[in-house]
């Protein structure tokens, strides 16, 4: 809605690439498609997939990487995105990029520190599941802690 057309002319009146909405003036984007799909499709089986982006400065790498991004979250997917720079994130300081990367954890629903609602909601399934098992009572906290 309106949240999101603000978002996106911001973005674009700073020169930089929207997080969202990319959808909407995506172009040439289609040749990527069934290798962003065969991705997804390898990721959501359990399998890891991984892609390196190079090119010049302003040729659409961030473009690109927020675009995949946003459409891993519209299927489910959670996502983050780190800049790597001598500074703030240096490569070989791999417990600050794991940090970087667990701040700023993405989903459809939680646009950054998903990380938390993540956990809660396995929790909550995996609680869900013993208790449709029938064999916890649901007012024994230790039962279902244990199970």
């Amino acid at each position: 809605g309106a949240h999101r057309r603000s978002a996106i002319l911001s973005a674009l009146r700073r020169g930089t690439v929207p997080h969202e909405g990319l959808g909407a003036f995506a172009v040439g984007m289609e040749r990527f498609d069934e290798a962003f799909t065969a991705d997804l499709a390898a990721v959501a089986s359990g399998r890891g997939a991984f892609k390196a982006v190079r090119g010049e400065y302003g040729s659409g790498k961030t473009f690109m990487a927020r675009w995949l991004q946003e459409r891993a979250r519209s299927e489910g997917f959670a996502t983050s995105e780190v800049q790597i720079n001598e500074t703030e994130t240096p490569l070989h300081r791999w417990e600050t990029v794991y940090r970087r990367l667990v701040e700023r954890l993405a989903t459809a629903d939680t646009p950054e520190g998903a990380l938390r609602p993540t956990v809660d909601a396995w929790f909550y399934t995996l609680e869900e599941d013993v208790l449709a098992e029938g064999r916890v009572d649901a007012n024994n906290a230790d039962a279902l802690a244990a199970a």
